[in-house]
């Protein structure tokens, strides 16, 4: 059983007021564990507290309490350390959470952080800079860098419904996608590292974060009406099946993508804001420690 946590929260993460963190703390020392909590003022910040708490061989686990942004900041100082990674999801999308079964009620993640099993994650890079889930650039890239972070904190999902009608009207990007030395066009792309996307939604259903490899998910619509239609595939659980009926998605396994425009066009990384094109993409040599729940709640496929 794990006793001693370094937690890195979040402020900014997640709807404000949620008690999650604190339920999640007062559940750990009620069970007899040493909770450290801090609240660093940038997600750098972040990064530099848990590359700290490793190193003072101090902790049975790191903490992140936050939404993916924050759990990314984190892992990426723990990539390659025997020291494990914990979650308590308290942001908008919590993808992770998903992609590991993560049940989002106090208790399940207390007794996860006690005495689930840690499993070996593979991390993936994008110019150089690890990522756990996804890199996107073009549709989702333009969402979230129009995204109003402090209406987020109050409206969670809702605070997205802007920033999507803003990239929804706009000309569709275009991109050059080289995948594996071959080159593809697309309006936006996703290469992802994990199986679901924008929380509960199955986008690569071959990819998987203890698997070394990446999946690049191709979307070639040339209109706003097939952009509609191919979110609602992915909303609906047949985006996969879409690839053979329609022709305007395609997946592929890789291992290395680069993404170029004629003009920048925005990127993201495990959810947040990531500059603009080119993108150099490869699927990594980093492993992290993971902690997962013995019994994980099912999997969702839509």
């Amino acid at each position: 059983m794990r006793r001693r946590f370094f937690l890195i929260a979040n402020p900014g993460a997640g709807l404000t007021g949620s008690p999650l963190v604190e339920d999640v703390s007062e559940a750990l020392r009620h069970a007899g564990a040493s909770v450290t909590a801090v609240r660093p003022a940038s997600l750098q910040a972040a990064r530099h507290a848990a590359a700290e708490a490793a190193a003072s061989a101090r902790y049975d686990a790191i903490v992140a309490a936050g939404g993916d942004g924050t759990v990314r900041q984190v892992a990426a100082s723990l990539i390659g350390s025997d020291i494990p990674l914990g979650l308590v999801p308290v942001g908008t999308g919590n993808v992770l959470a998903h992609e590991i079964g993560l049940a989002g009620n106090a208790e399940a993640i207390c007794n996860t952080l006690l005495n689930g099993p840690s499993i070996s994650a593979a991390c993936a890079r994008v110019n150089s800079e690890p990522f756990l889930l996804m890199a996107g650039a073009g549709f989702d890239g333009r969402v979230i860098a129009a995204l109003d972070h402090r209406f987020k904190s109050y409206l969670g999902k809702a605070a997205y419904a802007g920033p999507m009608l803003g990239a929804l009207v706009r000309p569709m990007d275009a991109l050059a996608v080289t995948v594996d030395g071959r080159r593809h066009e697309a309006s936006w792309a996703v290469i992802a590292n994990a199986r679901h996307y924008g929380g509960r939604f199955v986008m690569a259903p071959r990819a998987g974060i203890q698997a070394r490899g990446l999946e690049a998910i191709l979307f070639k619509a040339k209109s706003r009406a097939v952009l509609v239609s191919q979110l609602m595939s992915l909303a609906g659980g047949t985006l996969h099946a879409r690839c053979a009926s329609h022709g305007d998605v395609e997946m592929l396994a890789c291992s290395r993508v680069t993404v170029t425009s004629h003009n920048p066009v925005p990127a993201q990384i495990d959810g947040d804001a990531f500059g603009s094109t080119p993108l150099e993409i490869d699927e990594g040599v980093g492993h992290l420690r993971l902690i997962v729940p013995a019994d994980p709640a099912p999997l969702t496929f839509h």
